[in-house]
């Protein structure tokens, strides 16, 4: 167990002189707002393993640089949440990743493969899943606990080794280079203003405009609470308290009492930035909510239509293809898609950039814009766009 800076920092110099290690975190989510990290696993392209003690580091500085390392290739499986995990510890920027998750849907498997399916698939390797709820703030960790630990990243690189041979047999290894540039992108690892965003709200359904913007400015007062306190949203203020307050609002602070999701002492505690909130929310004092709305003209009668066969044919096009649909775009940016396709912007339409308007965008353009044409090719009995 690495325990130690200096420990880390020669763990991430021989990482640097690998050029390509698995990274994974194991850690605990339970009552805080933020997951609590008790391990992460270095994987060597000669299969060793070294295991951080997280707990025990208090200079995260080695690994920040390994993070942020353009020259040095870190594979995780499913990356984005162990990323913010490990961008909230050390607050390295993400470069060079491999998520073999995600490439698996480029070569004929699916994105959202599980690691243990994707090993077996293409390795014949059995992971045997049997820790999947342990402790690993608590130590000493068990035998059985760390070698779960070290199967996670041991096969890494001889994964993406696999994954990227198949593309390059498929014409595909820039379309992957192209696509892992995602997790390069800082706004993945910002947190975003609460102000900003409708909260989900268990039981909130069916609100008028007043009670919405005391949803938005009691949620944001929560969110921001929970993050400052690392506390679960539902510890500060439970959903339940939350539609209870808007529904049958206080006349005044001294009205907040202790109900369901509230205890007494929380609403002693909290009775005036409740109110407050309140009172935020009825006067309106919030900003507009990001349009997210398309660009074109409002829906006419056959645009579900429209939608369902572009959804068609980008799916028979992917399955003759060997890519998962799935990385192509989901239902919504596809109905955004067909409504703006008149004025459509290529540089804000995914689906028309890089490998996406290579492999189907382009051609789904021309076919909505009654340029192109859809049939089914007699050999795949898939639709296939020209």
């Amino acid at each position: 167990m690495i325990t130690t800076t200096e420990a880390l920092a020669d763990v991430v110099r021989r990482a640097r002189e690998a050029g390509a290690v698995g990274v994974d975190t194991e850690f605990i989510w339970d009552r805080t707002y933020y997951p609590t990290l008790g391990l992460i696993q270095i994987g060597y392209p000669d299969g060793h393993c070294e295991l951080i003690d997280a707990p025990a580091i208090e200079d995260w500085s080695p690994l920040a640089e390994l993070m942020s390392d353009p020259g040095t290739v870190k594979i995780l499986h499913d990356a984005q949440q162990d990323l913010n995990i490990l961008y909230r510890a050390c607050g390295g920027l993400p470069k060079n990743i491999f998520d073999t998750q995600r490439c698996s849907g480029f070569v004929g498997l699916s994105s959202t493969i599980s690691l243990s399916e994707l090993l077996k698939t293409l390795l014949k390797v059995r992971l045997a899943k049997t820790e999947t709820r342990s402790d690993w703030t608590a130590r000493p960790l068990t035998d059985a606990q760390l070698k779960y630990a070290e199967d996670d990243v041991r096969h890494s690189v001889d994964l993406m080794l696999n994954i990227m041979g198949q593309a390059e047999a498929l014409g595909r290894k820039a379309w992957i280079e192209e696509e892992m540039k995602i997790y390069e992108d800082e706004s993945h690892y910002q947190e975003r203003d609460p102000d900003c965003e409708m909260p989900r709200v268990r039981g909130s359904g069916s609100l008028t405009h007043q009670q919405r913007n005391m949803l938005r400015a009691l949620g944001a007062w929560r969110e921001l609470k929970a993050r400052r306190r690392n506390l679960p949203r539902g510890f500060v203020l439970s959903d339940d308290a939350l539609v209870s307050l808007i529904k049958r609002p206080p006349s005044c602070a001294e009205d907040i009492r202790q109900m369901k999701g509230l205890s007494e002492r929380s609403a002693e505690r909290n009775r005036q930035y409740i109110w407050e909130a309140i009172e935020r929310g009825r006067n309106g004092d919030l900003p507009e909510l990001p349009n997210h709305k398309h660009n074109g003209p409002s829906p006419d009668d056959g645009y579900e239509a429209r939608v369902d066969l572009s959804l068609a044919s980008i799916k028979g096009i992917c399955l003759a293809g060997d890519i998962d649909p799935a990385l192509i775009g989901n239902r919504a940016e596809v109905t955004a898609f067909v409504l703006e396709v008149d004025n459509v912007d290529a540089s804000r339409h995914r689906l028309l950039r890089g490998w996406r308007g290579e492999f189907c965008g382009n051609a789904l353009l021309r076919l909505l814009k009654g340029q192109g044409s859809i049939s089914i090719d007699p050999d795949t009995k898939l639709p296939k766009l020209s």
